[in-house]
């Protein structure tokens, strides 16, 4: 009941958010979907298995945004090439080693900002995916709201079509 109630408490913080930060300088965090990476089999193990994981980017600048969600699949790629080359550490549970992956966040970036052509990204964290965001992963990672490149990228094409020349009606 508990996880419930946090759940809906998170959902409706993730609603009531503006599609941008409102200063300029703001660290704007991005979700982007779920994507199917590589994990450690076991803790040291050399084998791999294939697990949802969900990557949130930390982008300092707000008007950066709507750059980076235009490119959300380079990103997605990018971070998918990673894990491919260093698969995501578990711990003894053989759930994904948080405290590891929060010592890669800068270099996971790196290969970001380097698929998207600019140094815009300054973290990327990563959660495992499939699990509600409410139970105690949101407490432990530096972000407490985040926000999909949706609405961003609907608010960026009302800002373009406003300059342009105004709505069609």
């Amino acid at each position: 009941m508990r996880n419930i109630f946090a759940f809906s408490l998170l959902a409706s913080l993730f609603l009531s958010v503006p599609a941008q930060a409102t200063l300029l300088g703001d660290d704007s965090h991005i979700q982007l979907k779920h994507i199917m990476a590589s994990v450690q089999s076991k803790p040291g193990g050399y084998t791999t298995k294939i697990r949802p994981l969900t990557p949130i980017m930390t982008i300092p600048k707000a008007e950066d945004v709507s750059f980076v969600c235009q490119r959300a699949p380079r990103a997605a790629e990018a971070i998918l090439y990673y894990f491919s080359k260093y698969p995501a550490p578990v711990d003894k549970k053989r759930k994904l080693d948080m405290k590891a992956l929060k010592k890669q966040v800068r270099k996971i970036a790196a290969y970001v900002n380097k698929a998207i052509g600019r140094n815009v990204v300054s973290e990327v964290y990563v959660v495992e995916g499939g699990k509600s965001m409410g139970r105690g992963v949101m407490a432990r990672l530096p972000f407490a709201r985040s926000q999909g490149c949706g609405r961003v990228m609907d608010e960026y094409e009302e800002r373009m079509g406003d300059l342009l020349g105004g709505k069609k009606k």
